[in-house]
Formats: C-alpha cells, sequence, structure tokens
C-alpha cells in the first residue's frame, strides 16, 4: 500500500488571508467619514470602549460633548475635561492632562459614531450616541 502525504499549507494560508480580511473589514466602520462643521453634529451624551495602548485592555468610555464643545470623559476611575476644536472640516480635541488627538464622525444606515484617537498617549475610543 502506498502512502500519500497532502500538503495542507496552502490551504490554511488561504484560510487565514481570509481570516484576516473579513476581521479588518468587520472592525471598520460601515460608512466613509463625515466632515465635522459644527459642533451640534457630534453633541450630546456618548458611550462605547476605550482601547489603552495598542491592542491592549478594553474599559468601558462615556463622553459628553456639550454645545459649547466642552468635553467630559470618563473611563474606570478616571475623569478628563477638555474642548473640541473644528478646522476645515476636522475635529482635534485637548483634554485637561495634556492629552490631544483627532475625533472622526461616522453616520450611516447602522447608525453614528465617533472615533477618538489619542495622538501620544497610545489609546483610542469608539463611542456611539447613549439612546
Amino acid at each position: 500500500m502506498t502512502e500519500r502525504v497532502v500538503n495542507l499549507r496552502p490551504a490554511v494560508v488561504i484560510v487565514l488571508a481570509t481570516l484576516v480580511v473579513l476581521g479588518g473589514c468587520a472592525s471598520a466602520p460601515s460608512a466613509p467619514p463625515v466632515p465635522i462643521t459644527d459642533v451640534r453634529q457630534i453633541e450630546g451624551k456618548w458611550q462605547g470602549l476605550i482601547t489603552l495602548g495598542f491592542a491592549g485592555p478594553q474599559e468601558r468610555y462615556y463622553l459628553t460633548v456639550n454645545p459649547d464643545g466642552g468635553l467630559v470623559a470618563q473611563w474606570g476611575m478616571n475623569w478628563q475635561w477638555g474642548k473640541v476644536m473644528l478646522s476645515g472640516g476636522n475635529a482635534t480635541f485637548e483634554m485637561d492632562s495634556l492629552t490631544n488627538g483627532t475625533i472622526t464622525y461616522y453616520e450611516g444606515p447602522s447608525g453614528r459614531s465617533l472615533t477618538l484617537n489619542a495622538n501620544f498617549d497610545a489609546w483610542s475610543a469608539i463611542v456611539t450616541p447613549v439612546k
């Protein structure tokens, strides 16, 4: 009887590549970013998750954007206050502890969301409006 050896390596590579592509699509926003030209577009209470570090632990994140552009953020035992600044359809934030970064706004069939990316503190948050 002849023993036959089957090389499964190409099939495994294809399956892993497919999972990586699908995983990336699942975590990406479903709509293109919307320019933020008025703070009223993002005003209100938001909640979601903050990711600490690069692919680090996640915690519940609460964000309030006030009509005057003031921000209040809370996660765990941490509280931060700051402000939103708008320029040419782009939004940035600055918090009291010298944290700053970008805010990206999405609006689509699955709803509204904000992504906050800190410039130097290695964290990001994705939030949706509180219902």
